[in-house]
């Protein structure tokens, strides 16, 4: 620096004054980042949104699935019910048949000891 430049800047009037340009630059600094954060937070929302759409599909199938196999367990049900039924129904009626046959029995055995009752004396 020469001594000419040294005294004119010592004789200039010190201003303050905006630098439009920092300003400027500043304000699109900031700009592109927070254009960088909404990009980057759209991007994580729509992943998000993706992931949800496959959990709910998935637990959509699931569901199906496990309703599909509550209607095969009720079929299955209803027909252990209508089996055990027809099974009550059978045995009742077989009770019934053994009543019978005992009470026949009896008579039976009643017929021949008074047969040999009779039978003893000669």
């Amino acid at each position: 620096m020469n001594p000419t430049d040294t005294q004119r800047l010592a004789a200039a009037s010190f201003e303050l004054v905006s630098d439009a340009r920092s300003r400027r630059l500043t304000t699109m600094t900031l700009l592109v980042v927070l254009a960088a954060l909404a990009l980057a937070a759209s991007l994580r929302l729509l992943a998000d949104g993706a992931a949800a759409t496959d959990e709910r599909t998935r637990l959509q199938q699931q569901n199906s699935g496990l309703r599909a196999e509550v209607a095969r367990l009720q079929a299955e049900l209803e027909l252990e019910r209508a089996t055990h039924a027809g099974l009550e129904a059978q045995v009742g009626e077989l009770n019934k048949q053994l009543a019978e046959l005992q009470r026949q029995s009896a008579f039976v055995n009643a017929q021949r000891a008074r047969a040999r009752g009779m039978a003893s004396p000669n």
